[in-house]
This record gives C-alpha cells, structure tokens and sequence, in this order.
C-alpha cells in the first residue's frame, strides 16, 4: 500500500467504526426503552444468527470471488428495524466472522488472523454503506417497520442501487489508490455484474422483514431461510460439477500435449491470451467461458494425427501439412456428441479459418464467423509465434504482436488484433509468461 491508499483506509476505519459504534449504542437505547424488550433481544439475535450463517458460508466462485446471501439480512434489518440496527448488525458480526480463503486455499479466515486494519476497513465499508443507503431511502419515503409494497418499491430500488453503488464505490477508490486501477470501469462492472442478483434478492429480503414484524416472526424467518440454504447447497454442488468438468477438460488437454513435447502448455496459454483478448472486448462472461473451453480444446483433434508427422523436428511436406490441416474437423467429430455450446464447436472447427477467407477448412470469412473463433485463432498464432519450435526460431512476443497488427484484416480480424494489442500494453507481464 502506498501513503494515500494508507490514510484512505485509516480514514474510512475510523469514520466507520465511529458510526459503527454511535448505530450501535443508539439501537440498544432503543431496545432496552422498549416494552417489547425480550421480543426485540430476539429478533436480533435471530437477525444475527443468520447474518454469521450466510457470511460465514459463502459461494467461493473463483479465488478472487465470493458471494453470499448476507444482503437479504441486510436488507431485512434496514427495512425492520432502521438503518442504524443495519449498521449495528454489521459491527456486531466481524468479530465472529469465519470463512474458507478459496478453492485453492481451504485455510480458514478469521479475526485472529487477518490484519486489523483489512477487518476494520471491511466492516467499515458496509457500516457506511448501509447507514448512508438506509437513511436515503428513509428520506424517500421508505416504510420501515410497518411494511407495504406499494410504498416500497420506489425507495426500494433506491435502497439497493446506493447499496451496490456505494460499497463498490468505498472498495474501488482503494484499488485505484493503491493498484492505479481504473476507477469508473470498475464501478460499472461490478454494478452491472452484482444488480441483477441483488434486485432478484431484494423480495426475499423485503418478505423477511415482514416476518419481523410478526409476533413469533422471528421463528418464521428461521424457517424461511432453509429453503435458501438448501438452494446455496444445491449451486455449491452444480459449481463442484462445473470445476470437476473444467478440470477434466484441463486434463485431456495436457494429455494430448503430452504427445508433442513442443506444444507443452500451448492450449493453456491460448486460453489466458484468449480470456485477456475477450474481456478487452466486453463480451459476458458466459461467452468468455465459452470461448476458454474452446481454447482448450481446439487442438484436440491433433490427437488423430500420426505421431511421426506431430513430433517431426523438420518442416513438413506438403502432404504432412495436407494431414495437419484435417485436425480441426477431427477434433469436431470426436467432440459433435459432446454437449458443448456452438460457440466452442465453431472454435474448434474454425480456429484455422482466416478473415480474408484463405484459411480452412471452409475458407470462411469476416462476419461469416463469430469474433469468438477469431479471439482464439488470434491468441493460437501468438503462442505459436512465440513458442520454441527446432525448425524456427520464436518470435518475442514484441515481434509477434507487430505481425498480428501486420496482419490485421488479412488473417486476423482487425477488432481482435486492436484488443489484443490494448491487454499487450496494459499487462505486458501476462504476454511474457513464457519467457
């Protein structure tokens, strides 16, 4: 961390916390003046509970990724008891936080073992973010405590679009600070990406906050969280079989590399070019994935071809190149009863076609294709450029960037070349993996 992202973080700790801690007092003032005292101690405790249930079992997506259902207690506090029970939630649960680090570190996080300052900023940001929201949407309007739709939905979608807005805004100044990440487009994905699913949650939320308000409620919100905890256990084990299968893919590709020692690694490093290339142009993530399983695969029909012409450490004859050029629609009758997206059968049959029309095995050309199949025959070339092979010298991945720019609009497709050449200049490091 550098000096200004340092003060940034003690400053949002401190304006947290401060608030954390004034919620807190206020609510617990609130309650114990209350004559519905032991009803009140209840709903917290319950509200609590659930709170802990959902932070401390998240859905790990990836290493760097998580989520969980904590924004429906949230949402739930906020429109039952008032921004400041929100805020108070939110402090009295860091403390007992417990979480797995990822897929691939399975070490459990907690408070004994993360650096203060990263549990006071984290918790500070959302102390912020709920207080800050929840008043807004009381200003607006907002009903808390005695609930009714057509009065909340409104201020409710104000709700949760300052929730997302502010918290990823607190967050993203950080990385900007400290990484120099550009702030504004990341703000708007994770807007983009994270709005969806919490508009769908916000009913959930809304529902629980009704039970709250129920005599006996609280019990009912116990049981209305089971079904959920049963669909989060559900998604863990569709994402488990997700893993398994890209972990298999991983491995028939390795597999297959292994019969040819001057391709080891090849298709991995097509996927991380063509995964960089695809998130420069925008598209979704489904389609990036799609595209990462064609990368994969898209030697996979080499595994037809004789291994005396795979492993020739001479150029091949006309003839030999002739057999090479079959690979492609191999790989796509070996993989035509496989239910792959047409994405990835198009990447595997056409990774060889150009954009001028003169490569095969259909001599298909510009628009006629998907810029998914371009991505991936743009990052194979670059790979191959800058791989060592016995009969040619490799290129460094300067030069092979200068031939893909040479190229543009002739082999490959001018969008693709601009995208890749943009990730070159952003992440050099990532283009010299290899060395």
């Amino acid at each position: 961390m550098n000096r200004s992202s340092k003060l940034y973080t003690v400053g949002i700790s401190v304006v947290g916390l401060s608030l954390g801690v004034y919620c807190a007092a206020d609510y617990f003032r609130r309650i114990f003046s209350s004559p519905q005292r032991p009803s009140e101690l209840r709903q917290l405790f319950i509200l609590w509970i659930l709170y802990l249930v959902c932070q401390c079992f998240p859905i790990v997506i990836r290493d760097n990724c998580a989520i969980d259902m904590s924004f429906i207690c949230d949402l739930a506090a906020v429109l039952s008891k008032g921004p400041e029970a929100a805020a108070a939630l939110v402090l009295l649960s860091t403390p007992f936080m417990v979480r797995r680090g990822g897929k691939s570190n399975k070490k459990l996080i907690h408070i004994f073992n993360t650096p203060p300052i990263k549990t006071m900023f984290n918790a500070s940001d959302f102390v912020i973010t709920l207080f800050v929201s929840g008043t807004l949407y009381q200003k607006l309007g907002g009903p808390v405590g005695a609930l009714s739709v057509q009065k909340f939905i409104l201020p409710g979608i104000v709700l949760v679009f300052c929730i997302i807005v502010l918290n990823s805004s607190i967050l993203m100044f950080l990385f900007f600070l400290s990484e120099k990440a550009p702030f504004f487009p990341a703000l708007l994905k994770n807007v983009v990406e994270f709005l969806p699913n919490m508009v769908a949650a916000a009913p959930i939320g809304f529902f629980l906050a009704n039970f709250m308000n129920m005599a006996g409620g609280e019990y009912m919100a116990l049981l209305f969280m089971l079904p959920l905890l049963l669909a989060r256990y559900s998604f863990v084990l569709y994402l488990d079989v997700k893993n398994n299968y890209y972990n298999m893919l991983q491995t028939l590709s390795a597999t297959l590399e292994a019969k040819d020692p001057y391709t080891e690694g090849h298709s991995h490093m097509v996927e991380i070019y063509s995964e960089k290339i695809a998130q420069e142009l925008g598209l979704s993530s489904r389609r990036i994935e799609e595209i990462k399983v064609g990368a994969l695969l898209h030697d996979i029909g080499k595994i037809g071809i004789d291994d005396s012409i795979l492993n020739k450490p001479d150029r091949l004859t006309e003839k030999e190149y002739k057999t090479i050029m079959q690979h492609p629609q191999i790989g796509n009758d070996i993989l035509k009863n496989v239910k792959l997206s047409n994405i990835t059968h198009e990447i595997i049959l056409h990774h060889h076609e150009r954009y001028d029309g003169d490569g095969y095995p259909d001599h298909t050309k510009g628009d006629e294709l998907p810029i998914d199949v371009y991505i991936v025959s743009a990052a194979d070339a670059f790979d191959a450029m800058t791989s060592k092979r016995p009969y040619c010298k490799n290129k460094t991945p300067q030069q092979a960037l200068k031939v893909l720019q040479e190229e543009s609009g002739k082999q490959f497709h001018p969008k693709v070349v601009e995208a890749f050449a943009k990730a070159f200049c952003e992440e050099p490091a990532l283009m010299e993996q290899k060395g």
